[in-house]
């Protein structure tokens, strides 16, 4: 079953808005929290990859938005936050076009693929170049692709069944946190979103989460789901623990303050600045 993957790109707001208001039933206007109103309109693209075995690989596949067009200038270059989780290109939409296809075909995809493959993917237009995935195929590498018709991939796409839903809650449990505690932590800016994406890709990267990423294959009908598996949600078991009901401190001696976050490897638990300000980047399984 590792011979099927799934890839789709998803776009991701830049600037979250806190949205968890109550006003009076019939108030037209009602007040939000954000930390940057100019960005709330700019987004960038990722695009992960998992198999039917409920494995996501890296890296992440991230398409920024930079005015300067597809490449990032001089200094943005060497200020660009790096992880070993994260691939990050640039587009002056934030979205993909074929050269970034190109770009993770050869530099994400058939480094982690082996001889043959069966690759599901929506019907985005660039997908059928098929002399973009001719050229870009080492040799000896066959794949099959399968197309998802359009309008169906909330229905059929793997990611989409059961994946980015998850992802989009975990990220904006962080971003609410944020906010609602006025933590002075800039998300919108760049380096900021890269960290973010890299520390949610690697939280949802734990073991612990396999079976979860498997039900986006069962669920359409993909392969036969032949035993009910209780599994956790990345949200569920990282900001809803016993450590966050009953209010305990980071672990992380000799610090005190209040919980944010238990990692899905080491199940450490964290205060916000030593999982996002320390880059808690763990692979240590407990």
């Amino acid at each position: 079953m590792s011979m099927f993957r799934n890839a789709s790109a998803f776009t991701c707001i830049v600037n979250h808005c806190l949205v968890r208001l109550s006003d009076l039933l019939g108030t037209k206007k009602v007040k939000a929290c954000v930390q940057s109103i100019s960005k709330m309109t700019h987004s960038y693209t990722i695009m992960p990859i998992i198999d039917a075995n409920g494995k996501l690989f890296s890296p992440l596949f991230i398409v920024m938005k930079e005015v300067t067009g597809d490449t990032f200038g001089p200094q943005v270059q060497r200020d660009l936050f790096t992880a070993p989780n994260i691939l990050v290109t640039a587009s002056s939409s934030g979205k993909m076009k074929k050269e970034h296809l190109k770009v993770w075909l050869e530099e994400v995809f058939f480094p982690h693929v082996g001889d043959r493959t069966v690759l599901v993917i929506d019907s985005w237009s660039t997908y059928k170049n098929t002399a973009l995935l001719d050229a870009a195929t080492p040799e000896g590498r066959h794949v099959q692709i399968v197309t998802v018709p359009p309008k169906t991939t909330p229905l059929c796409q793997p990611l989409d069944v059961f994946g980015f839903r998850m992802w989009k809650t975990f990220v904006r449990k962080i971003w609410d946190w944020v906010v609602r505690d006025d933590i002075q932590c800039e998300l919108h800016l760049r380096n900021a979103a890269l960290k973010l994406q890299s520390l949610v890709h690697n939280q949802f990267s734990s073991p612990r989460f396999r079976e979860m990423w498997k039900v986006g294959w069962t669920h359409p009908g993909y392969f036969e789901n032949d035993e009910h598996v209780e599994f956790k949600t990345p949200s569920q078991f990282c900001f809803e623990s016993d450590a966050a009901k009953e209010n305990h401190r980071c672990s992380v001696a000799p610090c005190e303050k209040t919980h944010f976050l238990t990692c899905a490897w080491c199940k450490a638990t964290l205060c916000f600045e030593h999982f996002f300000q320390c880059n808690h980047f763990c692979e240590v399984i407990n």
